[in-house]
């Protein structure tokens, strides 16, 4: 029995297909990101927070793209948009106007290029 050249080519194309979309597919790494409060919040100041962001490895990831936000839990009050500064060494600052006592939560969401999307939410209970 013969086994025509037509099904040799399919078999090739197919095999070469796999091997194209294998090297092609995007995946991302896992990152960890630490966040810290510089001292506990209160309505009359800035609340700083600061996080640092790291590679699988340890080693520090710059040149993220950091969206922070701020929210009340008990009731739809929502804090201005905060100003996210990047220090470093994989160190970034972000600093919200908390401007109501009660508990809040903020929400860090950090995407990096080849690093999978990172979002984690501190509860803060402001003084």
């Amino acid at each position: 029995m013969r086994v025509r050249p037509f099904v040799w080519f399919i078999l090739i194309m197919s095999c070469v297909g796999v091997l194209l979309f294998a090297v092609m597919l995007p995946t991302d790494v896992p990152a960890t990101m630490q966040v810290r409060l510089v001292e506990p919040p209160t309505a009359q100041q800035l609340t700083t927070l600061t996080f640092h962001l790291t590679d699988p490895q340890g080693l520090p990831i710059d040149q993220a793209y950091v969206v922070s936000s701020a929210a009340m839990t008990n009731m739809n009050m929502v804090a201005p948009q905060s100003q996210v500064t990047e220090v470093g060494r994989g160190t970034y600052i972000a600093q919200f106007q908390l401007y109501m006592a009660g508990p809040w939560a903020i929400t860090v969401t950090v995407q990096a290029p080849g690093f999978a999307l990172l979002r984690q939410t501190v509860l803060v209970q402001v003084l």
